[in-house]
């Protein structure tokens, strides 16, 4: 074995002395070429070159080539893992033969287009990566060897091979053969300047993370009736994530492709090199074809992108309804539902679903009809729901918070034929009592009915619920949600994450989005224990952790930045089952689940409402998902996915698409709204997909990674949210003549909704503000109010007419910063202003600042309370915020509280 260091040998060294031995060995070489060329003679010559009359134009062509490529983006792919490691790690290569005839078809393409074998190889690379990466202009590393360019130094050793920027650009509208010719005549400019390149004038090294190398040589050689072998040689660069190495030969030529282990799998650095070849074979058969149409599927990646509808399960005739009914005739003294120590046994459910049930019907409630329930989450919210079912109609929730006028919108829209509300809501009935509509308070005596009566069992095909989500026309829309679609996914999930054995649920969320119906038909479909948690159970980390201890809770599904923001207490609590969904999950928070409960089984769940509630669900390894972002990699029975490109074709793997949704949990549709959503399988005749909006890669291990939005939808706290809802309100304020809404980073993981308005001076000005903030509290939910206003004479716009998103964030930044600001008196206001300030990403926080006006919201306070109780040993509750806002306020509340602060005696108040 051979072992030369790459400090002092490359490929091409390699390869040379690999001949030299041989020809040694067979006692074949001629005497010693002294004339051949010394590396200390490359060196002295590369030296001389510094000053020599070329120089300059040299440097010059570099510098101009630098300026262009400033705005090219960095080549990582969709499929990149979280690079795991401070350093880099050996790289491992798969390789693959392209074989003579292929060889033979580049060689007669690159003769007819008069360049090198190798400018096609390298344009077939670049323009893969181009289409994977869906960035029109990357900067790539040409890993070359100038031995090649000057025929004295053929056969030298030493290290000749140098990396050189590649501007890939331009190929989303050319052909095979003009992308070809264009790289061609870049990579003859560059090796005429190479020399004069020096891979430290780059600005990021990092930057430079893809590469592709050529090398021409012998792998095998017979001598003396001996077979000579080169096994292994280095790759490229070790700065590079990924590089293509095509090694060309008499018989062929074979591409290793090389990856850092810690970035790409071996599965997706197989699927690329495939992709590769089917590029490339495509491109030669027919060169003038654009590139962007070149197919880069091939047959067995399409098998598998298309197969994903084969996950079938017969779920049954009974509804989610009959399996909850059965449970008091098959454990009927089992705790069906426990709300602050008082409990409901199933026999007790049953009879007591049955008598408001008949008091539903009472009320003129016929089947099909719609009964909106305006309750918070408890016990009579369970029993209500269920007893519209019994009657055969279907709930519409409505969140207790909403502004009136919201629910207003939504039962204008809903028509339903009763409102429910709470018995102690007051003025609610009366509020929301609208033209043709009944509105009542729920009591809490009606006449016993009990087991006497007997009700239809629902269909399948019925409506079982109406859940209203924000509108990208400006209003909420209404999604219509069927039995069978309930079914599947209750017993689906059931299914893919062992939710039987869970015994003890948690309640923990509004039921007026979907994500609550996970715990609440998870529980009462499986005949456990539904805890229904109290308000502030779910505002305080301290409560919380006391509530999942006493409750004993085994199972939880919760929003992930909710969970954060609780476990910021003393002594965080954990269930065996914990499901998050409605947001991406955080490194951080996977770290602390890792931490307080290894033992914990976490499920990345997701799912739009249109597709009841989630579809795919991920079981996370603590030990090798920790760094994230969370793959969906289990799709529940009767459901699949497509990732779709714009005309509805598949996505090649790890390219991004759309993912679309399709099976037996997709909605019927939309109440009194446009379906265009709602779109023909064309894979599959008769069938529908459901367009989510969301952009997606399906991943070369399998399942899919989000990757974003292909619209202006944002998610905030796991709140989904359409802008263009929140700027119609806007747009009816007087005064205001145009507004836009986007969803901004604060600093750390700190985002805020932030309203950029071309509007009259009276309403940009302080008090203006505030009233326009008062205004939109009437109409929208608090998770829909922006955190600031921003004036603006015009909105910024690029070249191609669409808002310059970056414009808008650089003017949020700059508005945020504060032009006076007052410094803390003392050391309780000092480590308030400090806990505020980390916690809103900003580098200082005043002593007058209001912690909402610049941003915070309600699990914010939940993570400044815990801080202050750690920071202070004192008690507080999370409405000592909401009253105090500011550092000045919060502070003297602290002071006068009965457990006050005695600064003397916590040295933790020191400033240093």
């Amino acid at each position: 074995m051979l072992a030369v260091s790459a400090l002092v040998a490359d490929r091409g060294s390699l390869q040379s002395l690999f001949s030299a031995l041989v020809e040694a060995y067979d006692q074949s070489g001629g005497a010693d070429d002294e004339s051949a060329l010394q590396y200390s003679q490359f060196i002295e010559w590369r030296a001389s070159l510094e000053n020599d009359d070329d120089a300059e134009e040299g440097r010059e062509y570099w510098q101009n080539h630098q300026q262009h490529a400033e705005q090219a983006g960095v080549c990582r792919l969709p499929a990149r893992q979280v690079n795991r490691h401070d350093v880099r790690v050996e790289h491992e290569y798969v390789t693959c033969p392209l074989g003579s005839d292929l060889a033979a078809r580049i060689d007669s393409l690159a003769d007819e287009l008069q360049v090198s074998a190798e400018a096609v190889l390298q344009a077939a690379w670049w323009a893969l990566l181009t289409r994977i990466s869906g960035n029109e202009c990357v900067l790539g590393g040409w890993q070359h060897d100038c031995r090649q360019d000057y025929e004295v130094m053929q056969g030298a050793l030493g290290l000749f091979d140098k990396v050189l920027p590649v501007l890939v650009e331009g190929i989303v509208d050319s052909d095979f053969s003009s992308w070809i010719a264009h790289l061609a005549e870049q990579l003859e400019a560059h090796t005429q300047a190479q020399e004069y390149w020096s891979i430290d004038a780059l600005p990021d090294k990092r930057h430079l993370v893809a590469g592709f190398a050529f090398s021409k040589g012998v792998s095998e050689l017979k001598s003396a009736g001996l077979q000579w072998c080169l096994r292994a040689l280095p790759g490229p660069s070790a700065e590079f994530e990924l590089a293509l190495h095509i090694d060309r030969s008499e018989s062929g030529a074979v591409a290793t492709l090389y990856t850092d282990p810690s970035c790409y799998s071996r599965a997706a650095a197989e699927c690329l090199l495939g992709q590769y070849q089917t590029l490339l074979k495509a491109g030669l058969a027919d060169p003038a074809q654009k590139l962007f149409s070149v197919p880069l599927i091939f047959p067995e990646q399409q098998q598998g992108l298309l197969s994903v509808e084969d996950n079938v399960l017969d779920m049954g005739e009974w509804s989610v309804a009959t399996h909850i009914a059965a449970w008091a005739a098959s454990t009927p003294d089992a705790i069906a539902i426990e709300e602050q120590g008082r409990t409901l046994s199933y026999a007790q459910l049953e009879a007591r679903v049955n008598d408001i049930a008949r008091w539903v019907e009472g009320q003129g409630v016929k089947r099909g009809d719609y009964v909106a329930l305006n309750l918070p989450r408890s016990t009579d919210l369970v029993v209500l729901l269920l007893a519209v079912w019994r009657a055969g109609a279907a709930y519409l929730p409505l969140d207790p918070e909403w502004p009136v006028a919201r629910k207003r919108r939504v039962l204008e829209d809903a028509q339903p034929a009763l409102v429910v509300s709470a018995e102690n809501a007051e003025s609610e009935p009366t509020a929301l009592a609208l033209p043709g509509i009944r509105s009542v308070g729920l009591p809490q005596e009606v006449d016993e009915a009990g087991s006497k009566l007997s009700f239809p069992e629902p269909d399948l095909g019925e409506v079982a619920y109406l859940l209203y989500t924000s509108g990208s026309t400006g209003t909420p829309k209404g999604v219509v949600i069927e039995h069978g679609q309930l079914l599947n996914y209750v017993a689906g999930a059931t299914k893919a994450m062992g939710l039987s054995a869970c015994q003890r649920w948690a309640l923990t969320g509004s039921l007026a989005t979907d994500l609550g119906n996970t715990a609440l038909f998870g529980a009462l479909f499986n005949g456990a224990r539904l805890v229904i948690a109290a308000p502030d159970d779910m505002q305080d980390g301290d409560h919380f952790a006391r509530f999942m201890s006493a409750a004993d809770i085994d199972a939880l599904k919760i929003v992930p930045s909710h969970l954060e923001a609780l476990l910021e207490c003393e002594a965080p609590r954990l269930p065996k089952t914990l499901i998050l969904g409605g947001e991406a999950t955080s490194s951080a928070l996977l770290s602390s689940i890792a931490r307080i409960s290894p033992e914990c089984q976490l499920y990345n769940h997701y799912g739009p409402t249109e597709a009841t509630v989630g579809v795919m669900v991920h079981p996370v390894s603590l030990a090798q998902d920790i760094a994230g972002p969370l793959p969906l990699t289990q799709l529940l029975p009767n459901c699949r996915y497509r990732v779709l490109d714009d005309n509805l074709h598949a996505t090649p793997t790890g390219a991004v698409g759309e993912l679309y949704l399709g099976g037996a949990q997709l909605a019927r549709g939309y109440l009194n709204s446009d379906a265009s959503a709602f779109v023909e399988d064309p894979f599959i005749a008769g069938e529908r997909l459901y367009r989510t909006g969301d952009l997606a890669c399906v991943l070369p291990e399998g399942g899919v990674r989000l990757i974003g939005r292909a619209d202006d939808q944002v998610k905030l706290r796991g709140f989904r949210i359409e802008p263009a809802e929140i700027e119609s309100m806007l747009q009816a304020q007087p005064g205001v003549k145009q507004s836009l809404v986007r969803l901004m980073g604060r600093g750390g993981d700190t985002q805020e909704l932030v309203a950029f308005l071309i509007a009259d001076a009276e309403v940009t000005s302080v008090e203006g503000q505030a009233q326009l903030r008062e205004q939109l509290a009437v109409l929208l939910p608090e998770s829909m109010l922006p955190s600031r206003f921003i004036p603006v004479e015009h909105f910024p716009r690029l070249g191609n007419g669409k808002v310059d998103t970056s414009a808008l964030e650089a003017l949020a930044q700059k508005t945020a910063e504060r032009k006076t600001l007052v410094k803390p008196r003392d050391a309780v206001e000092a480590n308030l202003c400090q806990a505020m300030a980390e916690l809103l990403g900003r580098d200082e926080v005043g002593i007058d600042d209001d912690f909402f006006e610049l941003g915070g919201h309600s699990l914010l306070v939940i993570k400044l309370v815990a801080r202050i109780r750690k920071q202070f040993g004192i008690e507080i509750a999370p409405g000592v915020v909401f009253d105090h806002p500011t550092v000045a306020e919060l502070g003297a509340a602290l002071r006068e509280s009965e457990h006050g602060i005695q600064e003397e005696t916590h040295p933790s108040l020191l400033i240093e």
